[in-house]
């Protein structure tokens, strides 16, 4: 239960991201960009003031981190961009169909049976996005079929992301993936900052916000969430990240003076009772990596479906 609820802690920690965007006026590639740079030198740094430098060499068959890298900023980009073609609304909605892409991939990817918990949960954890959504998206933005695409491309990225981080889990060091995935998704994004109107925050305030988001929200969560990944199911990662837009509208009342209704309210609870559900059902990840083998001694198979798990489910 311990690993599971530390991933609901971790998600529920991300609603305070919406209220770090809100203060940065940049466009959405710049603002992606110092994430993911300053992301990559606080990995670097924790790992030099740790003593464990040698995790930031390049690991065996690098090709596999160059994917998670090009996806993740591949990722951010659909989501942004489903926020310009449509609403913040349009979004949430697309892309927490993630879940249902895990659900559904998991099990045929990676060691992990079908999960009748993560699939229970499901359905209030959807309704309750759905109600959120719907709630805080009452702007009528016009939903054409581009903002549909670009919102279910980043729930499927998302989802690919979750899954090829926990194969790579298998046979490498979170500072290892974290590092070189963050580097790779930077310079993907590197050529587009010349079209932004800015590439400088203009205020401390705005300095600030993108040193949290980088440091804190990207690098060192990242850090936490791959190390997680080692211990809990992909179907329960993807069922707990619905905590974060509760905990993003709970914290928009308390910090930012937005609207919290009824709606907003009864859908949190469906959410908050779907994330009990799992961390209190969802038995751990039976192939947890208690050791990893760090970057200089990749298996050549490590990416490879393990044996199926003798676990039995809730």
């Amino acid at each position: 239960m311990r690993w599971n609820l530390s991933v609901a802690a971790l998600a529920t920690s991300w609603g305070l991201i919406s209220v770090l965007v809100s203060a940065v006026d940049l466009d959405a590639t710049v603002l992606v960009f110092y994430r993911l740079l300053l992301a990559a030198l606080t990995v670097a740094v924790v790992a030099a003031a740790a003593g464990r430098a040698r995790l930031l060499r390049l690991p065996p068959r690098p090709w596999r981190l160059a994917v998670v890298g090009v996806v993740l900023a591949v990722h951010w980009s659909l989501f942004f961009l489903t926020i310009k073609l449509a609403s913040v609304a349009v979004a949430v909605l697309t892309v927490y169909t993630a879940p249902i892409f895990i659900a559904v991939l998991a099990p045929l990817v990676l060691p992990e049976r079908r999960s009748r918990v993560s699939l229970a949960a499901l359905v209030p954890a959807g309704l309750g996005i759905v109600l959120i959504a719907l709630t805080s998206g009452g702007d009528g933005a016009h939903v054409d079929g581009l903002a549909l695409a670009t919102g279910l491309g980043a729930a499927a990225t998302y989802a690919a992301l979750v899954i090829a981080t926990k194969r790579l889990r298998a046979g490498l060091e979170p500072t290892t993936i974290a590092l070189w995935a963050y580097l790779v998704a930077a310079t993907s994004l590197a050529p587009l900052l010349p079209t932004a109107d800015r590439v400088l925050p203009d205020s401390a305030v705005e300095a600030g916000a993108l040193a949290l988001l980088g440091i804190v929200f990207t690098g060192i969560s990242g850090l936490i969430y791959i190390t997680l990944l080692g211990h809990v199911t992909a179907q329960a990662v993807g069922i707990l990240a619905f905590l974060e837009p509760v905990a993003a509208a709970v914290l928009a009342w308390l910090l930012l003076d937005e609207p919290l209704d009824a709606a907003i309210l009864f859908g949190g609870g469906l959410v908050l009772a779907a994330g009990v559900l799992v961390v209190l059902r969802e038995p751990p990840d039976a192939l947890s990596v208690e050791a990893p083998l760090g970057a200089g001694a990749v298996e050549a198979g490590a990416l490879e479906p393990g044996p199926e798990p003798s676990r039995i489910r809730a």
